[in-house]
């Protein structure tokens, strides 16, 4: 299986550097264009399915992964919507730290497990996110697929073809609209566009 993962574009977050994770926001002007971007970047693949996460922002992308192409489905996938940050949504990591001292600290300390914010540890999400990314690769063998999400759960499937720990997430710099791609067969991963840069944290 060929593997595409596309992120999808620039948010309005709730408040400048404010958590969000998988609750719902809308699509910038610019991220608009940046799904479009990398719908056009892949234009020519010989994709047989497209996989979403739920969240509005990311069904945009897949939609104009869509375009031109009836023939191919779009399935809605719960496990690709991004990480649930619990009693941090909405607050920015200065307000967090404010109101809960030590939970920003504990969470570094233990990304596989810590879940003191009612949320997911980031080895919850990659667990979920692997098992999506297992699926696939037994359904759709030999075949080129993409899958549009947000950025930890393409930083899980990434990071497990790179064979880098939670703590080497950081590591792949994913602005939004960038896609990246999975080559199975040959055990390989690469960013093939980054669209921009900045917009690295979805949090």
């Amino acid at each position: 299986m060929r593997l595409f993962l596309i992120r999808h574009g620039e948010v309005i977050p709730p408040a400048p550097g404010a958590f969000y994770g998988g609750t719902e926001v809308d699509l910038s002007d610019r991220g608009r264009r940046e799904a479009r971007a990398a719908a056009r970047l892949i234009a020519d693949e010989p994709v047989t399915a497209v996989y979403s996460s739920p969240l509005s922002r990311a069904r945009y992308g897949a939609e104009q992964v869509l375009a031109g192409r009836r023939a191919v489905p779009l399935e809605i996938v719960p496990e690709l919507r991004e990480i649930d940050r619990g009693r941090w949504t909405g607050h920015t990591p200065e307000q967090v730290e404010t109101r809960w001292p030590g939970d920003l600290d504990r969470h570094r300390l233990d990304l596989e497990t810590w879940r003191g914010h009612g949320g997911e540890s980031l080895g919850d999400l990659r667990d979920r996110c692997l098992k999506v990314q297992d699926r696939l690769a037994q359904r759709h063998e030999g075949e080129t697929v993409v899958v549009v999400s947000h950025l930890f759960p393409t930083r899980a499937m990434l990071a497990a073809a790179a064979g880098l720990p939670l703590e080497r997430w950081s590591s792949l710099r994913l602005p939004t609209g960038s896609v990246s791609r999975i080559d199975a067969v040959e055990g390989t991963a690469q960013v093939l566009w980054t669209g921009r840069r900045g917009g690295e944290d979805e949090a």
